[in-house]
């Protein structure tokens, strides 16, 4: 019969407390107590998946009940019947609960009822309540008693992954233990070790890849590198980057130097390149992300270390690339790119989304507006010269003292010519303000589509589907700054959507940080300011208009008679009476 296949991740788990990796403090403390002898009755063991919370508490009941010492050691030997039997899962007096599936109260009593009884085959019994942030309010209430007043030689431990969850009682009574992330540099040495142990062909650089894209995990690291040994041609990079859906930084260098370019044709060939090889669009934003990060980096001048994401290999491109591009481009980058993870994920068409919001990265509106300012100004320069040139002319002319015939057509030319050439500069300089005006519009434009983007985005945060409604009609953004945002709100709602301040704050906080602080204003002040700058930009249309002769004001002659009827009518609409067709 053939051997069953044991996962890296079992087959790998640490064995006694000095096999822990990246929890140093956390063993040298459980060694303290188990040579103290200072066992407490409940243990509490948070942190992220995968950094040794279950091993750390069977390597507990293991010290606790190896049959080859008569005290609690922290070297068990994993030979006796009994650490093996904990090893494999199976030992009566070992209790392990998955909370998530054991929630109530009636759960709880029954473990209560059976901890009463004393172990059968170890000296302690231990129960082990994997994820308790799952157990309900009322069963975890009947766990306090317990917890705070064990049995004799009866012990707890406790561990989850979202600490926050766990009641405070709950907390209080047991010995907690933080869980690191373990570091990338320590998976990689480790999957060495297993690699070399199963005989595994690997590239260091596709290991370092699994290290780094665990995020502190061993066992992702371990179940990749598992998934991995599979393939005939041994762990290569490419292999890894396929298998994990990672785009390629190779890939990648197409849509950065289309960015630095600002050539939006490239940027969306470089997009359908990537999507049409099968790459997901938030798979593409978090490679250009990464790389964008080590690019602010490298503008530093800093040396290639663990805190880059990207490869070695790719260094002397990033050295390139930090060359042609400053820190303030890459940190605008970032600003745009940095709340669009969510349209993507939500949208029916996250690549739509992905390709607008890379274009607005561009800097092509800048760059057109000022071909065309210094178009202008060039053509005003050489207006200037020429007026110079013909008044030059001028006076040569004056002090050749020819026929006055020839002189005076001579200056009627010159005078002609200088009309040409104000006229002309009057209309450069009529194309430049049009220029500016049109700047200014378009970015008023650009920054009052962002805030509504951002309004969206906010509302979306909101939980409650009243309260979104309720400010999605009758509130609006208004501004955003470093640590505060603004608000408009209609005067007849104000006091309601103040009520729910805090609901907007936690919202708002989602997304821009703890920092951000809310302020409301009312939309009446709003109206009236922009009321008295429609008012004044009238006045100065009025001034800067010419009259048109198709529209010069007619008059009613005095024989034509005036009905009172029409008369009242112009009154109320505050109007005057032009013309009258029969």
């Amino acid at each position: 019969m053939a051997s069953i296949h044991i996962p890296f991740h079992q087959k790998y788990r640490p064995k006694n407390l000095n096999d822990l990796i990246g929890q140093e403090i956390i063993s040298l403390t459980l060694k303290q107590a188990l040579l103290t002898n200072r066992i407490a009755p409940a243990y509490l063991f948070c942190g992220p998946r995968g950094t040794g919370k279950t091993s750390s508490a069977r390597i507990l009941a293991k010290s606790l009940n190896c049959q080859k010492y008569n005290d609690p050691n922290p070297q068990p030997c994993n030979k006796c019947e009994l650490c093996k039997s904990i090893s494999e899962g199976i030992a009566l007096d070992i209790i392990e609960i998955d909370a998530a599936s054991n929630t109530g109260v009636e759960n709880i009593r029954e473990i209560i009822e059976k901890a009463r009884f004393a172990p059968t085959q170890a000296r302690w019994k231990v129960y082990v309540i994997d994820e308790c942030h799952m157990l309900s309010t009322a069963a975890s209430n009947a766990l306090l008693k317990t917890i705070e007043e064990p049995p004799a030689n009866v012990i707890f431990i406790l561990a989850t992954t979202n600490p926050e969850r766990v009641i405070k009682t709950i907390q209080s009574r047991c010995q907690k233990f933080d869980f690191k992330r373990i570091s990338a540099e320590k998976i990689y040495k480790h999957l060495v070790d297993i690699a070399n142990k199963e005989s595994i062909i690997f590239e260091d650089i596709a290991l370092q890849l699994i290290a780094k894209r665990s995020n502190g995990g061993m066992r992702d690291a371990q179940s990749l590198l598992d998934q991995l040994s599979l393939l005939p041609k041994g762990i290569e990079k490419s292999s890894v980057e396929e298998l994990i859906g990672e785009v390629s930084e190779n890939e990648l260098l197409g849509l950065i130097n289309s960015l630095v370019e600002n050539n939006p044709e490239q940027l969306l060939k470089s997009c359908s390149k990537l999507y049409d090889s099968g790459n997901e669009p938030i798979s593409i934003l978090e490679g250009l992300l990464n790389i964008t990060r080590d690019l602010l980096i490298k503008t530093n001048n800093s040396k290639y270390s663990e805190i880059f994401y990207t490869s070695k290999d790719f260094h002397h491109e990033l050295d390139r690339i930090s060359k042609l591009i400053s820190k303030t481009k890459v940190i605008s980058w970032h600003k745009n790119l940095k709340n669009i993870e969510y349209q993507i994920k939500t949208s029916n068409q996250p690549r739509l989304w992905l390709e607008i919001n890379l274009t607005s990265l561009l800097d092509i509106k800048s760059t057109t507006d000022i071909k065309k300012t210094s178009d202008i100004k060039l053509n005003l320069d050489c207006s200037k010269t020429q007026n110079d040139q013909f008044k030059e002319k001028g006076k040569e002319n004056n002090n050749l003292n020819p026929k006055n015939d020839e002189i005076k057509s001579k200056n009627n030319e010159n005078k002609s010519e200088e009309k040409n050439t104000e006229i002309s500069k009057d209309k450069n300089s009529i194309e430049l303000k049009k220029i500016e005006q049109d700047t200014n519009t378009r970015t008023k434009y650009d920054e009052s589509i962002n805030l509504k983007e951002k309004w969206s985005l906010i509302l979306s945060k909101l939980e409650l589907p009243s309260t979104r409604m309720l400010l999605s009609q009758q509130a609006e953004l208004l501004n955003i700054g470093k640590n505060s945002i603004e608000i408009g709100l209609s005067p007849n709602w104000e006091n309601m959507i103040k009520s729910r301040k805090l609901i907007i704050e936690n919202a708002v906080k989602k997304i821009f940080g703890e920092n951000m602080k809310i302020y409301f204003s009312s939309k009446q002040k709003i109206l009236s300011d922009i009321q008295k700058n429609n008012i004044q930009i009238r006045n100065d249309i009025k001034i800067n208009q010419k009259p048109n002769d198709n529209f010069k004001k007619k008059t009613i002659p005095k024989e034509q008679n005036i009905n009172e009827n029409t008369k009242n009518l112009a009154d109320f609409f505050n109007g005057e009476i032009v013309d009258i067709n029969d």
